[in-house]
């Protein structure tokens, strides 16, 4: 597989040969102060995650909390997405990666109960990993920015948590948000069902039900009731966290609308200001234009969670 050419400091390793959705992966062979394939919970040799550490400082430090996309069926926490959070760690943040049971192994909710033991894992262990509990920040992209608000929107609501998976009665909540080219209203994404003679249509946004049905168990359409509670937006209210959203305009995979749905959300339960929300005029989804992994385009980031958190 040949590399991508992202102008980062970051280098990528080649993927493992046939293994499905594989990505580069990101070398981080150079950090000093690190955890890596840390157990967060034992219900799946997947539930595990990596810490990284600034190389100076003692800490407690703000923490960034990443959590990867790949349509709810790929990837993985090093793999070359990882470089959206990676060089917080030259920032003065502690960065973590989550891995999570992807849809072919465990139906939602668990991925976000994945997500959700791993926060209450950092948060009852923050001393030993020099972690601040009280500055956590939570970051995804495509379906990792899915997960990210929906638990942001349910933080410490007990019928989106499995505490039997560790550290019940600690906190899931985060104290920020950001979301790269996410989906936070699937129903909108689908296509309208059409007659088995339809004519193709023009080339367009490209909606994903057959990926919706490995996630939820059954075409979406056919249950709409458990479809509600994949949906973030009907679970934001006035205590959702400050949110940085970001997409580009072209992207091909997830309608930029669906970020404006969750930034107009956000506003009307919160007030103006708890969101912000920044297109990229010509950019694709991740994957696609590399220009989302580069270190200059991170600067409003970290500006953003600086903000929030510094």
């Amino acid at each position: 597989m040949e590399q991508p050419k992202i102008d980062s400091p970051w280098k990528l390793t080649t993927p493992e040969p046939g293994k499905f959705g594989a990505q580069p992966e990101v070398d981080v062979s150079s950090v000093s102060r690190k955890w890596l394939d840390v157990s967060y919970a034992s219900q799946s040799p997947n539930q595990k995650l990596d810490i990284f550490l600034p190389e100076i400082g003692e800490g407690p430090f703000p923490v960034l909390i990443f959590m990867h996309g790949g349509a709810f069926l790929f990837g993985s926490k090093r793999d070359m997405q990882f470089l959206h959070a990676i060089d917080g760690i030259t920032k003065g943040y502690a960065v973590v990666t989550v891995e999570q049971r992807l849809a072919m192994e465990a139906q939602f909710p668990y991925g976000l109960f994945d997500l959700k033991a791993a926060i209450r894992f950092l948060r009852a262990n923050a001393a030993a990993y020099q972690l601040d509990p009280d500055r956590f920040a939570l970051s995804g992209d495509s379906a990792g920015a899915f997960y990210a608000v929906l638990c942001a929107a349910t933080q410490d609501v007990p019928g989106f948590e499995d505490e039997t998976m560790g550290n019940a009665g600690v906190s899931s909540a985060v104290q920020a948000v950001v979301a790269f080219y996410g989906c936070y209203d699937m129903m909108k994404m689908l296509p309208p069902d059409e007659p088995v003679n339809a004519q193709p249509k023009e080339a367009g946004p490209a909606p994903m039900p057959d990926l919706y049905k490995p996630l939820v168990g059954a075409k979406p359409r056919d249950i709409h009731g458990l479809m509600y509670f994949t949906n973030p937006l009907n679970f934001v209210t006035d205590k959702f966290p400050p949110i940085l959203i970001q997409a580009g305009t072209k992207d091909m995979i997830v309608p930029p609308e669906q970020s404006r749905f969750l930034y107009e959300k956000v506003a009307e339960k919160c007030g103006e200001g708890r969101a912000e929300l920044e297109y990229f005029d010509g950019w694709n989804h991740g994957g696609f234009s590399f220009g989302w992994y580069e270190p200059k385009h991170q600067t409003h980031v970290y500006e953003f969670l600086d903000k929030v958190l510094k």
